[in-house]
């Protein structure tokens, strides 16, 4: 009777002790400069470290335009915050309803060998293929030609990510990849009211 209770009991300090440094594991995964960044970004809704080529000079909420077709992720945007590593962001998102139904197999593993999956406008078809994309923009259809790219797509954990390797119809033409400049403190004091 003795050695039950003891043996139930360990077992309960063993739980207690794994659930609680489960939670300190969990807690240490966020780098402290990322919480701080993300404490200030919660608690001071106007303010921004730096901006993109499309938000320079522009305030937040403003209405901006990001270059190139839709299927490129181009059009009418809005300079928006968003966190990025440890600064605060304004960059231009767009603000035009874009739905592309790829109908992509939901399937990822941890480990090698990756599953290979493929979106339906590359099925198939083989890597650098010609493809089209047929999109919803503003809710009316548009057609779009691409090429098949390989891609490796992940998600999940950072360090246990799950992934899968995807053939999918990308844009020909890339987006210019944002360039961010930082906030001078005169802006900074006049504009965001620090």
């Amino acid at each position: 009777m003795t050695t039950a209770l003891n043996i139930r009991l360990g077992a309960s300090i063993l739980g207690a002790t794994l659930a609680l440094l489960s939670c300190n594991v969990s807690a240490d995964l966020v780098i402290p400069e990322v919480a701080e960044a993300q404490k200030r970004f919660q608690d001071n809704p106007d303010i921004f470290d730096q901006t993109d080529q499309y938000c320079t000079d522009k305030t937040l909420d403003a209405v901006c335009t990001l270059p190139g077709t839709v299927f490129e992720g181009g059009g009418k945007g809005q300079c928006k915050r968003e966190l990025t590593d440890t600064k605060i962001s304004l960059q231009c998102q767009r603000t035009e309803s874009v739905e592309i139904d790829r109908k992509i197999p939901d399937t990822f593993s941890i480990d090698p060998p990756f599953p290979n999956v493929t979106d339906r406008f590359c099925a198939k078809k083989k890597a650098q293929d010609t493809c089209s994309v047929t999109l919803s923009h503003n809710g009316k259809q548009e057609t779009y030609d691409g090429v098949c790219e390989e891609l490796r797509d992940e998600q999940g954990y950072r360090f246990r990510p799950q992934v899968r390797l995807l053939l999918s119809c990308q844009p020909v033409k890339k987006a210019p990849e944002r360039v961010y400049t930082p906030v001078s403190t005169v802006r900074k004091l006049f504009s965001q009211g620090l």
